[in-house]
């Protein structure tokens, strides 16, 4: 095994790809690449960048996979890198796609995680350590993507709730549109990530259970070879626990967002209340001066001060004071 040829690819161009695409199927024994492995490694399915769809099969001589990870959980757009990979008795090929334009120091960073050491390339278990550090490097990633999603939503989530419980929730409408956009986006990203999480465990499952194997007759000694040693399968279903604790974990993050948009709504709620016993409160502020106005100010010879020295001074003194009290009463019944 110390001529297993491993290749990784990071968004090559035909020239660059096509005579490693040559160089494998030479290997086949006169086999060829299926046409879905041939599109998937060349990057020619849109929907790779969009919608990934992780999954392993057995072509015969070969085996074909995919395993796919989201660019970005903050951005709001569910753009994904997708990893390609072939691996026969004889070479491995990964290829990394997805939208580097955006996204290119974190596609350089996965690219390195991606690669193969020179010692797990020269071993007998080569074809399944490739397989493995895919698994491994893809399960990572995603752990790393839904804590920081994790980390968001408690974040927003510690913020919204003390707004609510230490009233200040006043000071918070201003931010309401922004707020209901950032988790909304959250809600996005969590959304998006539900399918590719399943097929991940899928895919998992499938290579565990030993339903992924190099067939005869092109395999050595004419019979199925699974390309995967004891230990590399321990490691898979290692990483088939984690991925259904992955899927766990989204489903909470699910539960959460909808608490947001419940504490949200509550915040709006309360704004609106707060917002109509002010108008209340001035209303009432209002409303008892200008009765005592409207009862001294009617055409009458005999309202009392009408002739005192001090009778101006007096009413505006018992207005001031008058209105003075009910703001204090209404501020300490916060309706202020």
């Amino acid at each position: 095994m110390s001529s297993y040829e491993v290749v990784h690819l990071d968004h090559p161009d035909d020239h660059e790809l096509a005579p490693v695409l040559a160089r494998f199927e030479r290997g086949l024994g006169g086999g060829k690449l299926h046409e879905t492995a041939r599109t998937g490694l060349t990057g020619q399915d849109s929907l790779i960048y969009q919608e990934p769809f992780p999954k392993v099969e057995s072509h015969e001589a070969y085996v074909y996979g995919v395993l796919a990870t989201p660019t970005d959980v903050s951005d709001g757009r569910s753009e994904f890198f997708s990893v390609q990979f072939v691996v026969s008795e004889t070479m491995a090929i990964t290829v990394l796609w997805g939208p580097t334009e955006t996204v290119r120091e974190r596609a350089k960073e996965l690219y390195d995680k991606l690669r193969l050491t020179e010692s797990d390339a020269v071993t007998p278990d080569a074809p399944g350590n490739v397989v493995v550090q895919i698994s491994r490097t893809i399960i990572a990633d995603l752990q790393n993507l839904i804590s920081g999603l994790h980390a968001a939503v408690q974040e927003e989530l510690v913020e919204i709730e003390s707004a609510i419980f230490n009233r200040q929730y006043q000071s918070m409408s201003e931010q309401a549109a922004q707020k209901y956009q950032k988790v909304s986006q959250l809600k996005f990203e969590i959304l998006s990530i539900d399918a590719m999480i399943d097929e991940t465990q899928n895919v998992f499952a499938a290579i565990s259970s030993g339903r992924v194997a190099i067939r005869a007759p092109f395999a050595t000694q004419g019979k199925d070879i699974p390309p995967f040693s004891t230990e590399q399968r321990i490691w898979i279903e290692d990483l088939h626990m984690r991925a259904r604790s992955l899927k766990a974990q989204r489903n909470g993050l699910e539960e959460e967002v909808r608490l947001l948009y419940e504490r949200l709504e509550s915040l709006e709620i309360r704004r609106q209340t707060a917002a109509q016993m002010r108008f209340a409160a001035v209303a009432s502020i209002l409303l008892l001066p200008a009765l005592i106005v409207g009862f001294f100010g009617q055409n009458f010879n005999i309202n009392p001060w009408t002739d005192g020295k001090w009778s101006w001074e007096i009413s505006a003194v018992a207005l001031a004071v008058l209105a003075g009290a009910q703001f204090a009463y209404f501020k300490i019944k916060r309706w202020f």
